[in-house]
């Protein structure tokens, strides 16, 4: 097997010598001391590493410190107080009363007082005159209504019904000249003028 030539100028590792580790990216390396029998040229001492790492921490550090800076808010607000809502509570209480039954008053008894008597008119004799002269007079003495007062009837035989009381006659009437109770009823017997009472 063939081992490939090294570029010119380019320093040769003794066979079976560790190879050297490369530096970490973005770190310039320190000048080496040139010479020294015990080290490798290249290598760094362990001075430098520690001043390395130190320096590392310390960038870490502060970019660690400045993303805590940006995401952490700088002042915590404190939650605005919300506003508890009032409860209020209605007691209603119920009174039962209960009363003693009313006492019914007795009414005071009526006595007995005597039926008035009824109230009477005259009734006057108005033969051989018309039933209408009748029955005005009548309400005149006192009847409250004349017509009402009186059953006319024919006493002719014919039986005819009596209506226009202008056209009869009076023959007979039962009472006349008489007072009684304007509640009784006078009978009257006509027939129509021209004719003779029976």
């Amino acid at each position: 097997m063939t081992m490939p030539t090294p570029a010119p100028g380019t320093p040769q590792q003794p066979s079976g010598a560790p190879v050297p580790e490369a530096p970490p990216v973005g770190f310039p390396l320190p000048a080496q001391p040139e010479g020294g029998a015990d080290k490798p040229a290249g290598q760094l001492n362990a001075k430098h590493k520690t001043v390395l790492g130190c320096g590392g921490m310390v960038a870490l550090f502060l970019i660690v410190t400045m993303i805590a800076a940006v995401v952490s808010p700088s002042e915590a607000k404190p939650s605005e107080a919300k506003p508890t809502p009032t409860v209020t509570v209605t007691v209603t209480a119920t009174v039962t009363v209960t009363a003693p039954p009313p006492v019914a008053a007795k009414a005071p008894e009526a006595s007995p007082t005597p039926e008035a008597a009824p109230q009477t008119a005259q009734v006057p004799d108005m033969t051989g005159k018309s039933g209408d002269l009748l029955v005005e007079a009548l309400k005149t003495a006192g009847f409250a209504d004349g017509y009402k007062a009186t059953s006319f009837h024919d006493v002719s035989g014919q039986g005819r019904t009596v209506l226009l009381l202008t056209n009869w006659k009076i023959c007979d009437q039962d009472p006349k000249n008489k007072a009684v109770p304007v509640t009784e009823k006078i009978s009257v017997g006509v027939v129509k003028f021209g004719e003779s009472c029976p």
